[in-house]
């Protein structure tokens, strides 16, 4: 588990033992939520929260968005590309 980035009291982590699409899970002491780099429609994806209130997500998606090409690339680095993996199966 990487921690990549830090708002207030929550932490923006990265399992290293996680699973494609590429996301984010958002923890602190009192709730968390788990957020998609890229949903269906290429817009960030709040896929599940619990504890956190709305208006507080709202400022926590807005920093994923912020710092989404940032996230991605520290994503890379812990689970590869798409195009490493699909070298490997070759």
């Amino acid at each position: 588990m990487a921690t990549i980035h830090r708002l207030h009291e929550f932490r923006f982590v990265i399992h290293s033992n996680d699973h494609d699409p590429a996301h984010v899970h958002l923890i602190s002491g009192d709730g968390h939520a788990k957020v998609q780099l890229f949903g269906t429609n290429g817009d960030l994806e709040v896929e599940r929260t619990s504890g956190i209130p709305q208006h507080r997500l709202r400022r926590l998606v807005k920093e994923v968005l912020e710092n989404r090409e940032e996230f991605l690339k520290r994503w890379e680095e812990i689970h590869g590309t798409r195009e490493e993996d699909e070298a490997k199966t070759e």
